[in-house]
This record gives C-alpha cells, sequence and structure tokens, in this order.
C-alpha cells in the first residue's frame, strides 16, 4: 500500500472523528468517555477488541486535539470542528507542496 493512500486513510479518520459529536463515538457508546469527551475509563483498563478498537492511540489523540479546539471561540460547534478539520488538512497540503517544491 503507498504511503499516500495510508495518509489519505489517516487524514479521512481525523476529520470524521474530529467532526463527530462526544456522544457519537465509540468510545462513548461503550463507556469510554462522557457526553463531554471526559475519559471515564483508561486505556488500560478496556476488555475486549471492540473497546480496545473504540479507543486507539490515533483516536486518542484526536479526542485531545478536539479538546484542545473545543477551548477556541466557536470550538464547539459543528462548524468550529470542520474548520479544525480544514485548516489541519489544508496545512498538510501546504506542507506537502512545499517539501516538492524543495525538491
Amino acid at each position: 500500500m503507498s504511503s499516500r493512500i495510508v495518509d489519505t486513510y489517516i487524514t479521512y479518520r481525523i476529520i470524521t472523528i474530529l467532526t463527530k459529536d462526544w456522544d457519537e463515538q465509540e468510545a462513548y457508546k461503550y463507556g469510554i468517555i462522557d457526553k463531554k469527551g471526559k475519559v471515564l475509563k483508561k486505556s488500560k483498563e478496556l476488555v475486549g477488541s471492540r473497546e480496545k478498537d473504540s479507543y486507539t492511540t490515533l483516536i486518542r489523540f484526536i479526542f485531545n486535539l478536539k479538546r484542545l479546539v473545543e477551548k477556541l471561540p466557536g470550538g464547539r460547534s459543528k462548524l468550529g470542528s470542520y474548520t479544525a478539520a480544514a485548516i489541519l488538512f489544508l496545512r498538510e497540503e501546504e506542507e506537502e507542496k512545499n517539501e516538492k517544491e524543495n525538491l
């Protein structure tokens, strides 16, 4: 699998997880986080593959990013989440463009 496909998939995952409300997350359904994203179970306390799959390292990273975005003015709204996700994506694209130009 090429690295571009992996990058695209990870970007897609980040945007979809970042823009979902807390109560729409799989981790919420398993009681790992509450409605405000507060962690109720630590990763070492998870039992079963479904719980572990709903709270991976990538997902924990995105949740931390989501909590930071929510601290910004307008960050708790859907629009704020989409804006943050778009900014992250565009920043990545700009960095990639600059790397290509420097070659």
